[in-house]
């Protein structure tokens, strides 16, 4: 390990002890004082990359054992409906990279577009939105997209650094990004959610999710796509034809009988979730059984089980959907409605008010938790039952945890701008250029939240 490490961990430990010597605040128990200090330990070893995140997940819940956490509870996010959910769509966007279907859906709309600025930049978020039907993975899309448009932006000529390259590269990357907050299971917010909302009770459906949050994600989307193109002005205006996008499916050559037995799989689930108003059956039931499909039809082989996920990845989640169910079960979430309460009950007069604090609330807590999945549960289960009760609906103060969860100011802040980064070996934009479409996105998210407000309203969900 790495001395920059060694130091982290220190740090790590120093403020884990330095929680757990407090004295102990009204409202908590000692043991939900040591899981504050555990977690606040946690964080930093996810934060600065200290241990595998994996590892770290594994040993967080070793060390609430030994605080006096029961097992039961500590590892009941691995029995997570939420958790079954992302296993088995991981798996899906495994068979459509694998199979070649994923790349084909890029290259089929790519070439649908103008090969101009604008039309390349509507491309990627069609793209990113197409793609997050079937793969969760914010992860997976980016190393999908990133490199279709590195190909593209070294296929123009265009230099390195230019506004140019950096306008493509960098919306390309927020396209693979954000377009899958529109959809429950678009993203790894989409699980997260699911669990919290079942913590608190509180139905959550594939369509009523969509009816609140999608709108605010699409407009951002195109906000972006939009002033993107104003902020980084391209020195000289693009026209290429259609010849990279049709070039790479010939490429590809003809549909094979494995993509199409994953398109039927993916689309078949999408069916699912969308009518599950009608059917009431449990939400991870066609990823369990789209998983076997691919498996018996040899779409995912018996190798691909122990490869083709991030196990790294489903560690670190489930210590997430543990965490998420210890925190209110040692009454933590009550003690922070102490503090948050108070503060959103000023704001309940005013939904506006409301979203646009937790949104700014959200890029706050990202200074301290890149991963964005503390965030969800940390601030909406303490004052869910307060906005609830001022008329308020839960997906509405979910709505901006979820809009405003991938800022990127800083590189530690947002692992898929950090992987943009590696893929074009630091070639595509500097630090100015990724910082000043970073406050494009900030202030973009509160004016796509800010319109939405009107919007629900008009549909009656404010």
């Amino acid at each position: 390990m790495s001395n920059s490490k060694w130091l982290w961990l220190a740090l790590a430990a120093l403020l884990g002890i330095a929680i757990v010597m407090l004295p102990s605040p009204a409202g908590l128990s000692r043991t939900a004082q040591l899981i504050l200090g555990l977690t606040a330990f946690t964080v930093v070893l996810w934060s600065f990359q200290v241990l595998n995140n994996g590892v770290a997940s594994v040993l967080m819940m070793a060390l609430m054992v030994l605080a006096g956490v029961r097992p039961p509870m500590l590892f009941s996010g691995f029995a997570s409906p939420g958790l079954w959910i992302l296993v088995c769509v991981l798996f899906y966007g495994f068979a459509m990279q694998r199979t070649g279907l994923a790349q084909r859906l890029a290259y089929h709309i790519l070439a649908l577009f103008p090969g101009t600025y604008a039309g390349i930049l509507c491309a990627f978020g069609v793209m990113g939105l197409t793609l997050a039907l079937g793969i969760p993975s914010m992860t997976v899309r980016t190393a999908i997209m990133v490199p279709i448009a590195w190909a593209l932006v070294q296929s123009t000529g265009l230099l390195p650094h230019s506004r140019g390259a950096a306008l493509i590269m960098l919306t390309a990357f927020e396209m693979a990004v954000i377009p899958g907050c529109a959809f429950l299971y678009g993203s790894l917010m989409g699980p997260i959610l699911e669990t919290a909302f079942r913590v608190k009770h509180i139905p959550l459906s594939w369509l009523g999710y969509a009816r609140v949050v999608t709108f605010p994600t699409l407009l951002l989307c195109l906000l972006l796509i939009g002033v993107n193109q104003l902020v980084l002005r391209p020195e000289s205006p693009l026209k290429i034809g259609h010849a990279f996008a049709r070039t790479r499916l010939t490429d590809l050559g003809r549909f094979q009988r494995s993509e199409w037995i994953t398109a039927l799989v993916v689309g078949l689930s999408i069916v699912y979730w969308a009518t599950d108003s009608l059917h009431h059956l449990p939400s991870f039931l066609p990823g369990m059984l789209g998983l076997a499909v691919l498996a018996f039809t040899g779409v995912v082989r018996d190798q691909d089980i122990g490869g083709g996920v991030s196990w790294t990845l489903i560690l670190f989640m489930g210590g997430i959907f543990s965490l998420a169910n210890v925190l209110p079960e040692y009454k933590i979430t009550d003690w922070l409605a102490g503090y948050l309460v108070p503060a959103a009950s000023r704001l309940t007069f005013s939904p506006l008010a409301l979203v646009m604090a937790l949104a700014l609330a959200t890029y706050a807590m990202r200074f301290l938790d890149p991963s964005s999945l503390l965030a969800l549960p940390l601030l909406f289960l303490p004052i869910s039952d307060l906005t609830t009760a001022a008329g308020i609906p839960p997906l509405v103060v979910a709505a901006p945890l979820i809009v405003a969860s991938v800022p990127f100011w800083l590189s530690y802040q947002n692992i898929w701008v950090a992987m943009t980064e590696g893929i074009t070996r630091g070639e595509a934009f500097t630090s100015r250029q990724r910082l000043l479409l970073a406050n494009t996105y900030a202030g973009g998210a509160l004016a796509a939240l800010a319109a939405t407000v009107v919007v629900w309203k008009l549909m009656g969900i404010l």
